[in-house]
């Protein structure tokens, strides 16, 4: 009896898990979860600095002193386009897009940002996997949506959806998703007009990345990208997916149990 009480409360959990994995709203990893922060202030800067001070001028810096006085700014979990999503989507670039265990931080020198570091969890530990690349025009990109927002920069978390080149912060307000490319006004011809001096409605940006995409045209033109320290064969795993098969198998699991002792208690 006490065995089928504990079956029961187990199938409970499981179905209480489900449900919640459904109704519950979406929340994205704008924020970076706190090992990955502490790694990224610590051996991930030091690596960083190690890396730029091989040819400080080959990226972009004046001299070693610049590069020994970068410090870390924010930092965002990038999430890919999943082209298989946008068919079905018309007005949100992060419901079209999923996360891959990546996170890029801004490297600021002298309070703006310069560079990139971005690192992942490989194996059990972290490590950096590029270095470099233009900043600056994502970190203007984030004070401008701040602004536009009228809050302060290092409270708005919007999500960092990364495509080629190109990085979008996107992020709801008032149930309506809004975003802005890290694209120049000199370069806004690469994206239909759209830069990063405003914010634009995301159902605007889907249109556009359609018509690219049915005109097989790539808008990742402007050569920011930064520069790879190692390939990333990891980062493109759906951790959600995982995590919800393994509660599937679980739930069936305990359902057989459940089945299998009620028959035996009946005979």
């Amino acid at each position: 009896m006490m065995v089928m009480k504990y079956v029961r409360f187990m199938m409970m959990i499981c179905i209480g898990l489900m449900c919640s994995y459904f109704i519950a709203p979406n929340t994205y990893a704008g924020s970076v979860p706190q090992d990955v922060q502490s790694f990224a202030e610590g051996e991930g800067l030091d690596q960083f600095k190690m890396m730029i001070l091989e040819d400080p001028e080959g990226y972009g810096y004046k001299n070693e002193e610049e590069v020994k006085g970068v410090t870390l700014g924010r930092g965002f979990e990038v999430y890919l386009f999943d082209v298989n999503k946008f068919p079905n989507i018309s007005d949100s670039l992060i419901d079209v897009s999923k996360p891959t265990a990546q996170y890029d931080f801004i490297v600021k020198s002298g309070g703006m940002g310069k560079s990139f570091l971005s690192v992942e969890r490989y194996e059990g530990k972290f490590r950096v996997v590029l270095a470099g690349g233009d900043a600056s025009r994502l970190d203007e990109s984030l004070h401008v949506m701040s602004k536009a927002l009228s809050t302060d920069v290092s409270t708005v978390d919007p999500v960092l959806i990364k495509d080629g080149n190109i990085r979008y912060l996107a992020m709801k307000v008032d149930g309506k998703e809004v975003n802005i490319p890290d694209v120049p006004k000199e370069k806004n011809s690469l994206m239909g007009g759209m830069d990063n001096h405003q914010l634009w409605d995301s159902a605007k940006t889907i249109d556009l990345l359609k018509e690219f995409q049915a005109q097989e045209v790539d808008p990742n033109t402007d050569g920011a990208g930064g520069y790879p320290a190692i390939h990333s064969d990891k980062s493109n795993k759906d951790y959600t997916n995982i995590a919800l098969i393994s509660l599937i198998i679980a739930l069936v699991g305990v359902v057989v149990l459940y089945m299998f002792l009620k028959k035996k208690e009946n005979i």
